[in-house]
């Protein structure tokens, strides 16, 4: 499994925990690499300075993608 660093320009824009939930979803199979770019894309064009947790589930929710906040069940694959 290949692991997503940051950019230069995404340096200083997303905060440990928002980054580290992303990196999360996208080990878990929550959201392929694909999926993971397209976030990260629409966070960074979205979201004015600092990008927080809450700032990633309001971009994961608004694209249909699901982060598990709600706690319920995941769907095995």
């Amino acid at each position: 499994m290949a692991i997503r660093v940051m950019g230069p320009h995404e340096r200083g824009r997303f905060s440990p925990e928002a980054w580290g939930h992303l990196l999360s979803l996208t080990g878990s199979g929550a959201l392929s690499p694909l999926e993971l770019e397209h976030v990260i894309d629409r966070a960074l064009a979205q979201v004015e300075g600092r990008i927080a947790l809450e700032d990633i589930r309001v971009v994961l929710d608004g694209s249909g993608l699901d982060d598990g906040a709600a706690g319920g069940d995941q769907p095995v694959h």
